[in-house]
C-alpha cells in the first residue's frame, strides 16, 4: 500500500513536468532554407531560417529571416518573397512585418498575399501562401514576419502548420545575394526551400539503370567458373 502512494505520487509530480515539456518543444520548430534553384547555386547554403511558432491551436507566428553564409548577404525579396505551404484549406495571414537590417537604402515593403492555391514558385512546385515585396533590390528584406489563421480546423502541433507539397518543400523564399559588409548590388537571385527537389524521371532512370547494371555485372563475377 505504501509503495502504491509512492508510486502514485510520483507520477502526479512528474506528469506537469512532461506535459509542460512536450508543449514547449512541439509548439516552435525552426529550420533552415538549404537548397537553392539552378540561379544560385553556386552559393553556399543556409541562406535563410524559419521559425514557425504556434501560440494556440488556430494561430501561428511565422518569421523569415536571411542568414550571411561563406561571405555572403542574403535578401528576401521580389515576387514570391517568402512562401509556405499552410496544412490548412481555409486561413488568413495577418499583416506582414519586414524589415532590413542593413538600414538605408533599403525600404522592404510588401505588396500582395497570395492564398489561392498553386502559387508557382521556380524550381520548388506550387504554395499555397506567398508574399510578394516590391520589385528590386532595395524593397528586399532580412526579415519577414506574419500571423496565420487557421479558418478550417485547427494544428495539433508546430509541425502541424505546413504541408509538404508535391516535391516536397514546405517553405521557400526568393533570395538575393550580395557582398557582405559592403551589400550595394546583388551577385545574382534565385530561389532557396528546405528541401533538394525530387530527382527528375530521367535522371531516376539512370539511377535505375546504373544498380541494375551493377547487379548483373556481380552476378557475371559470382556466376564465372572458378580456373
Amino acid at each position: 500500500m505504501r509503495r502504491t502512494l509512492l508510486t502514485w505520487l510520483g507520477i502526479i509530480v512528474a506528469l506537469p513536468l512532461l506535459v509542460g515539456t512536450e508543449y514547449v518543444s512541439a509548439e516552435v520548430i525552426t529550420f533552415d532554407l538549404l537548397s537553392p534553384n539552378t540561379a544560385i547555386n553556386a552559393y553556399p547554403s543556409p541562406f535563410a531560417n524559419v521559425s514557425i511558432n504556434r501560440t494556440d491551436s488556430t494561430h501561428a507566428t511565422v518569421t523569415f529571416q536571411s542568414l550571411v553564409t561563406g561571405g555572403n548577404q542574403y535578401l528576401m525579396g521580389d515576387g514570391s518573397t517568402v512562401a509556405l505551404n499552410v496544412n490548412a484549406t481555409g486561413f488568413t495571414v495577418g499583416t506582414v512585418a519586414e524589415s532590413n537590417s542593413l538600414g538605408s537604402p533599403f525600404t522592404p515593403t510588401w505588396i500582395a498575399t497570395n492564398t489561392a492555391p498553386g502559387q508557382q514558385v521556380d524550381g520548388w512546385g506550387t504554395f499555397n501562401l506567398t508574399v510578394d515585396n516590391f520589385d528590386g533590390f532595395h524593397d528586399s528584406a532580412t526579415n519577414v514576419q506574419f500571423t496565420l489563421t487557421n479558418t478550417s480546423g485547427s494544428w495539433f502541433n508546430a509541425l502541424s502548420v505546413l504541408l509538404p507539397n508535391s516535391g516536397g518543400s514546405s517553405a521557400a523564399a526568393h533570395i538575393f545575394v550580395c557582398t557582405a559588409g559592403s551589400c550595394n548590388a546583388a551577385l545574382a537571385t534565385g530561389y532557396a526551400s528546405n528541401v533538394a527537389p525530387v530527382p527528375a524521371p530521367a535522371a531516376l532512370f539512370l539511377f535505375g539503370s546504373g544498380l541494375m547494371g551493377l547487379a548483373g555485372h556481380l552476378w557475371r563475377r559470382r556466376s564465372a567458373p572458378v580456373a
